[in-house]
């Protein structure tokens, strides 16, 4: 079977919302599918990428859009030739899939694709939306397009029910074709981490594992919220597990409120178990998040959370018995959760060893092998109905 994989994540190489389907992509190869992918261009394409790469994938990789009149121009004139299509259409029409998955790095990117949009009409493709703002503006002709567009997919897949709900009603539409899915988590080999000992006779040691784009993650309130005074009384250390675009302003920002002796910018390490061997409680301060994978994987490591209420945190986290969950990503309701947590040192360890119990119930049973099963069932079966209303 061909399968092509459409990731329209713009804001860097890699990141979460590319593992389910990157996993899924070489799950295909290995049983012996055609795997194209079409993803946007980097200077260099991240290690995953060029394993898929290695293991038989065919690429199409799309220049990066750039809001400049040369820019424009000079893809126009490229297009010209061709009567105005793009190439990434003419790869995927050489390819001919039998199925295609989109993957966005938000909800609504297909539609800012005109080209791929039209040409996914007339072939059976599925959607990952991987997050979602709440509010948004949106006009009734907006909601339309979105309905439109859900409902020519086969099936939508969201990564939390909170995700859906808002989207719901967000579009004042059932969005019949939808469903929850889990993505793949990176644990180490063997979970839970054996906990570091009690944090009260060592410095806690608080971290945070995600991208360094703030808009998001929300790490810059973070270091808001620990630089009051009732903080810098207290005796503790943050680290930081990632990369991204707002590297340089976080060592700014940890400069700025005298933080330096506090914060510790490890960069991204792969090899899990030294984040967590290294970590009494994680802190999720994001301001947007369909489904905070580490929230997961903490907990399935055995270590407490601490994270605004954001996708999926209110499906996994127990308030008060396995973390503490904070109304929203601002400095006030950051500060009351990690104060309750901080008044519950003493406990971190056994609330761990219960959020791992806790998160094994709910984890799924590999999501990757589900998903191309689907993508198969899908490729072979009739077309459905495109009305969702």
């Amino acid at each position: 079977m061909r399968i092509a994989f459409v990731s329209l994540m713009y804001d860097a190489p890699w990141g979460g919302s590319e593992v389910l389907w990157a996993h899924t992509a070489e799950k295909a190869l290995a049983e012996g599918h055609e795997v194209f992918v079409s993803t946007h261009a980097w200077p260099e394409p991240a290690a995953q990428l060029q394993k898929l790469g290695e293991s038989g994938a065919s690429f199409y990789f799309r220049p990066r859009y750039e809001a400049t009149l040369q820019f424009r121009a000079t893809s126009w004139l490229k297009r010209l030739p061709r009567g105005g299509t793009l190439l990434e259409i003419k790869a995927l029409r050489r390819f001919a899939p039998d199925v295609v998955l989109v993957s966005q790095g938000g909800w609504n990117d297909l539609l800012f694709h005109q080209q791929l949009y039209d040409w996914l009409c007339g072939v059976p493709f599925l959607l990952i939306c991987h997050n979602y703002h709440d509010p948004v503006r949106q006009n009734d002709e907006q909601r339309a397009n979105m309905i439109t567009l859900f409902g020519q997919a086969r099936e939508v897949m969201m990564i939390s029910n909170q995700q859906l709900r808002v989207l719901r009603r967000q579009l004042a539409a059932p969005l019949s074709n939808a469903r929850v899915v889990q993505n793949p988590l990176n644990l180490p080999l063997n979970f839970p981490v054996p906990y570091l000992g009690p944090a009260v006779d060592d410095v806690p040691q608080m971290s945070v594992v995600a991208s360094f784009d703030v808009d998001r993650k929300g790490q810059d309130v973070l270091l808001e919220t620990l630089a009051a005074p009732e903080w810098l009384a207290r005796s503790w250390h943050l680290n930081f597990y990632g990369r991204g675009p707002d590297q340089a302003y976080l060592e700014r920002l940890v400069d700025f409120y005298g933080l330096t002796s506090r914060v510790t910018m490890h960069g991204h390490v792969t090899e899990s178990t030294a984040i967590w061997s290294h970590t009494h409680l994680l802190i999720v301060p994001s301001r947007i998040e369909s489904g905070p994978m580490v929230v997961q994987e903490a907990m399935l490591c055995g270590r407490p959370v601490v994270a605004a209420d954001v996708g999926m945190v209110q499906e996994w986290l127990d308030d008060d018995k396995t973390g503490f969950i904070a109304d929203m990503a601002s400095v006030n309701s950051l500060n009351k959760a990690l104060n309750r947590a901080w008044a519950r040192q003493a406990d971190w360890s056994a609330m761990g060893v219960l959020a791992a119990k806790r998160a094994r119930l709910l984890l799924e049973n590999d999501p990757i092998e589900q998903l191309l099963n689907r993508l198969v069932a899908f490729a072979r079966s009739p077309a459905v109905s495109k009305r969702l209303q």
